[in-house]
């Protein structure tokens, strides 16, 4: 079944054709009648984004609004401007939900033969009740599933499987364009996020740390002897889009941070060989321990950073997320007992620091043949006088 979708927008006007099987999915095979629009308008350009594409038409409404995507993308080819993908909604669904009705594991096995012991017998809604919480005090409730789903043209969706609870969050706000500052304790999970972030909305990421060492030449780059210009990953995504992460900013060179604030705010930055526009599609996020207020008692080298620079971005706490680091850990004694420390440390003011990194690594470190006792002074103790390894007993 073959379709024609008449275009005009001021003196220009083609046609796109459309073939379909089933004659609701239509897949654009070619534009004709459209001469003079070639012409002018490189069809590897301008044409080629649209052909192969599929499109649902059952209605004229359907018909419309197909029309008004290519005139609005074709209207704004002809001015000169960057072609725009239509806002792409961004949709969060939590859910359990299974394929198959078969348990997939052996916490998902036990409560299944639970239940069908439980509907066989007499008293079935009390040994249900019963049994159902002993497995879940024991075990867990049977985590649910973080769904991110971008709603494009073709229908994909992706699934990144279990997330920090402040994913959705930070995932709308660098969506939105916003620059954002992530602030928490060390092994939070704020570079994982915002890698996991631009992963699901198809952005290309880089992320560099800084000191008090770093110049502005490792973010706008520099000519060598030669004369010729020596890129940066900053430059790379403000000319071509992604995220940027600057990683432990608040140990950065205020003064750096400072001179990347023309670049974030204005829509044009010079570098070392010319002055390059922004991508559309560029975000800055930062992430570091404190709001950039200076240095604290567990993070002393961190250094104040300017106020005009901290205005540029929202704020974001992340605390740990201790279920989810329950349900990533293979070994959930030993995560529950790194999560007593950590609770117990926070009781009692001992100054230190146990991140989910003591839970992954410690788990590793038992799996090798390592004793409790060994792995506890490596990522438990570490530093801690007999005094307050005292407090931390339990």
């Amino acid at each position: 079944m073959t379709r024609v979708l008449d275009v005009n927008y001021k003196d220009y006007s083609f046609d796109v054709i459309l073939e379909s099987e089933d004659g609701g999915t239509f897949v654009i095979v070619s534009l004709d009648g459209a001469g003079q629009v070639i012409d002018e308008f490189n069809d590897d350009v301008f044409f080629n984004q649209f052909v192969g594409n599929e499109i649902i038409l059952v209605t004229e409404d359907d018909d419309k609004r197909a029309i008004r995507v290519i005139k609005r993308a074709f209207a704004k080819f002809v001015n000169g401007k960057p072609i725009l993908k239509e806002q792409e909604e961004v949709e969060v669904v939590h859910s359990t939900k299974k394929t198959t009705t078969e348990p997939a594991g052996a916490i998902d096995r036990i409560i299944f033969e639970t239940v069908a012991r439980a509907l066989s017998s007499e008293d079935s809604k009390q040994e249900i009740d019963g049994l159902i919480k002993d497995l879940i005090k024991e075990n867990g409730v049977v985590p649910f599933r973080t769904i991110i789903e971008v709603k494009k043209a073709d229908g994909t969706k992706k699934d990144v499987g279990l997330q920090h609870f402040e994913f959705e969050r930070i995932l709308k706000t660098i969506q939105a364009g916003v620059p954002i500052a992530l602030v928490g304790p060390a092994g939070s999970g704020k570079t994982t996020m915002v890698y996991n972030v631009a992963k699901s909305l198809d952005m290309e990421f880089s992320s560099q740390s800084v000191s008090a060492q770093s110049t502005t030449f490792d973010f706008f780059g520099y000519k060598n002897a030669k004369g010729d210009y020596v890129s940066t990953m900053f430059r790379e995504r403000y000319e071509k889009g992604g995220v940027f992460l600057l990683d432990e900013f608040d140990a950065g060179n205020p003064n750096v941070l400072a001179a990347l604030n023309q670049a974030t705010a204005n829509v044009v930055a010079p570098f070392p060989d010319k002055m390059v526009e922004k991508h559309k599609d560029f975000i800055i996020v930062m992430a570091g321990n404190t709001y950039g207020s200076g240095g604290t008692i567990d993070y002393v080298g961190r250094n104040k950073i300017d106020a005009a620079t901290l205005d540029r971005f929202a704020f974001i706490y992340v605390a740990y997320d201790e279920d989810l680091e329950h349900k990533v850990a293979t070994n959930k004694d030993w995560c529950r007992r790194v999560q007593k420390f950590r609770s117990i440390a926070e009781q009692k003011k001992v100054r230190t620091i146990i991140s989910p990194r003591a839970t992954f690594n410690g788990e590793r470190l038992l799996a090798s043949g390592l004793n409790q006792s060994q792995v506890e002074d490596m990522v438990i103790y570490k530093g801690l006088t007999q005094d307050e390894r005292n407090l931390m007993k339990f």
